[in-house]
């Protein structure tokens, strides 16, 4: 059971203005209340509308001030974040270090985790949501931020587990998928019920010790293989790799989908931030009266250029499992399909695992969607009536997170093209839990 006890505060009250403190000790204060502004500021209207003049009033300071500490406003950010990770690292490591029996010690750190977003959501808000939106850059700190958390857990298990090291992308499911926990709860304004999420996540964590059973071993085998050709396009119409206002793309698509094309094609060449109206425009070959008779802005584009890439991987995926038939090795396809359809398309895996959060609120609900519909992917149905056992929601939502968490490690690492050879273990990573053993 969790422990009822409050975090203490993180940063020093920005109305705090100690006297008396050395120079270099009332740099450090000066230093914590700004990354104490940029949490209460982020928290007001999110890190996009952030400015270092708010920050600076905040925290008591000039803006020359903040400028003695801090490069731009990002480096604030991400000095925050760093110092957030700090604190909590060393408060999971001191709890963790407590108990000698492992689910304790394992219930006594997540707790801490948990107890942050209960105590503080402002702070847990900054690390596991605000962060999204800094694209490349805040996928990078969390990725280091992580790799903490997943050395921690890793040793730990394996001394449970025996001589041999569990697979490296069991343990960093485990903590993504965690961390994706919080996050949904942190953006629906549900942290309260964190606590009580420990104990089935603990257990969902200490199944893996257990070898997969022979029905995750079947998927698991058949995702080894590369997956079947996926059928010939019936539209007829071009790759996303087409120029959108080339001839065979003005020929063959509508302005609508031109423009949709050109948006995922400068998004993914330059980054959301970099995204405009002229600049699509121009990659569609059309006038901006003409993109502004189709959409409202560059985020509906490029939100329409998310969803369309989607639609085309999950009908990969589902031909894939379709075609293989109604039995548990079809799900193994299914995954192998989906990996090679990521590793086959650079645009899909920058938008959907790096520039979409970027975008904003609107486009982050999109995402929770569509990561919500693979999530159902995991409840016992038709394809996997040999798989029966019933798993808690947030047990599906978590390897839901814990998979996507780890392709987009992968992807950041720079090994997109490799994603296919992960297939055995993510199969099993999703599908070990559902076996009943």
């Amino acid at each position: 059971m969790a422990s009822e006890t409050r975090m203490p505060a993180l940063f020093p009250a920005l109305s705090e203005r100690p006297v008396g403190l050395s120079p270099e000790r009332a740099a450090q204060h000066q230093r914590a209340r700004l990354q104490g502004a940029m949490v209460e500021a982020v928290a007001r209207h999110g890190y996009a509308e952030t400015t270092v003049r708010e920050l600076a009033t905040l925290a008591g300071v000039s803006k020359s001030t903040f400028y003695n500490h801090f490069d731009t406003k990002q480096d604030c950010f991400l000095s925050t974040f760093d110092a957030i990770i700090d604190r909590l690292t060393e408060a999971v490591a001191a709890a963790y270090a407590e108990p000698d029996e492992l689910r304790e010690k394992m219930t006594a750190g997540l707790t801490v985790f948990m107890r942050l977003a209960v105590d503080h959501p402002e702070v847990a808000s900054l690390v596991a949501v605000e962060s999204l939106t800094l694209g490349p850059t805040g996928v990078a700190y969390r990725e280091r931020a992580s790799e903490r958390f997943v050395q921690m857990m890793d040793l730990s298990l394996v001394g449970a587990a025996g001589a041999e090291r569990l697979p490296p992308q069991t343990t960093r499911a485990l903590v993504a998928g965690v961390r994706a926990i919080a996050y949904w709860r942190l953006r629906a304004g549900t942290q309260a019920e964190l606590p009580e999420l420990v104990d089935p996540l603990i257990e969902w964590a200490l199944g893996y010790l257990r070898p997969p059973g022979e029905l995750t071993e079947r998927a698991a085998a058949a995702a080894a293989e590369p997956a079947p050709e996926p059928p010939p396009r019936e539209d007829g119409l071009p790759g996303w790799e087409e120029p959108p206002d080339s001839q065979r793309s003005r020929r063959a698509l509508t302005q609508r989908q031109r423009i949709v094309r050109a948006a995922a094609q400068v998004a993914t060449e330059k980054g959301y931030d970099a995204l405009t109206i002229p600049g699509i425009s121009s990659a569609a070959g059309i006038s901006n009266q003409t993109f502004y008779e189709q959409f409202e802005g560059k985020r509906e584009a490029f939100i329409a250029a998310f969803e369309e890439l989607v639609t085309e991987t999950i009908a990969v995926t589902t031909a894939a499992v379709v075609g293989a038939g109604d039995r548990v090795e079809s799900l193994g396809v299914g995954i192998r399909a989906m990996l090679e359809s990521i590793a086959g398309s650079e645009m899909f895996a920058r938008i959907g695992f790096f520039e979409l959060p970027v975008a904003g609120p609107q486009a982050l609900d999109r995402g929770d969607a569509i990561l919500n519909a693979f999530t159902a992917f995991l409840t016992p149905g038709a394809a996997q009536s040999e798989l029966t056992r019933e798993l808690p929601a947030v047990v599906r939502e978590a390897i839901g997170g814990g998979l996507f968490g780890v392709l987009q490690n992968e992807l950041h690492r720079g090994r997109r093209d490799a994603l296919p050879e992960l297939a055995p273990e993510i199969t099993r990573l999703a599908l070990a839990p559902l076996e009943a053993r």
